[in-house]
């Protein structure tokens, strides 16, 4: 059982490798995030700890992918002109971003606990169904700062696809922040790792993409993940 001092995070499982990479290193050349290699119930675990303003305080999420063999030290990527991920002890080619990997020996309690129960925290966001994936777009256009935006969600829920993204709103009463989930759903599945967006005069411009290759468009991250613990259908309300 863990301790009651330590609080687990939230668990969020990607569906693969280059999500994860897309997640953790695909929105700067500059940063460099250290990455959790261990083995977990016999499978191969690579983690990324991060957090996010939420309600009161911040509210630690651990986003990981089973991994088919043992990491080496270091992930590679990149996403200009094509995108590609793999595993390497070599970081002398500057053309890619590269993650160290933090071999664990043994699992800390907080997350092994995480990903057994998944669902560590009670207070979801407010969930507000939006009509189009141009308002995401717009959403994160204005959230973007010094090159990082927020990912957009994408996951199953009820047969129908829900691609979405968390946006504190800041000195909400007495929260921290207050956490919204802006979200549309699909019969359609999503065609591409990002979603190239330019506002114009005219008409505003968007499109899927496999990678990052004309960079007057804004572009927005789509990781498709096993499991979403932010999100929450939305109930009519009586007026």
């Amino acid at each position: 059982m863990v301790e009651k001092n330590y609080k687990p995070p939230a668990s969020i499982e990607v569906e693969d490798l280059k999500n994860f990479a897309r997640l953790t290193m695909g929105w700067s050349n500059d940063y460099r995030p250290l990455l959790w290699g261990f083995t977990y119930k016999r499978k191969n675990i690579l983690g990324y700890l991060s957090s996010l303003p939420y309600w009161k305080g911040n509210l630690p999420i651990f986003a990981y992918t089973v991994l088919d063999k043992e990491p080496k030290g270091y992930l590679a990527y990149t996403n200009l002109e094509r995108e590609e991920v793999f595993f390497t002890n070599d970081t002398s080619n500057n053309k890619f971003v590269y993650a160290a990997i933090v071999e664990i020996d043994e699992v800390p309690e907080i997350i092994s606990y995480s990903l057994k129960k998944g669902k560590v925290f009670y207070e979801k966001p407010v969930s507000i169904k939006v009509k189009n994936i141009n308002s995401l777009l717009r959403v994160l256009l204005i959230m973007s700062e010094g090159g990082y935006s927020p990912p957009l969600w994408l996951f199953n829920n009820k047969d129908k696809n829900i691609l979405g993204a968390i946006t504190p709103f800041y000195d909400y009463y007495e929260a921290n922040a207050l956490p919204v989930f802006f979200y549309i759903e699909s019969d359609e599945p999503s065609s591409g790792a990002f979603i190239k967006y330019l506002p114009s005069e005219e008409k505003e411009i968007l499109s899927y993409a496999d990678y990052i290759s004309d960079m007057k468009y804004f572009y927005a991250r789509v990781i498709k993940v096993k499991n979403m613990p932010f999100y929450t259908k939305r109930k009519n309300l009586s007026l």
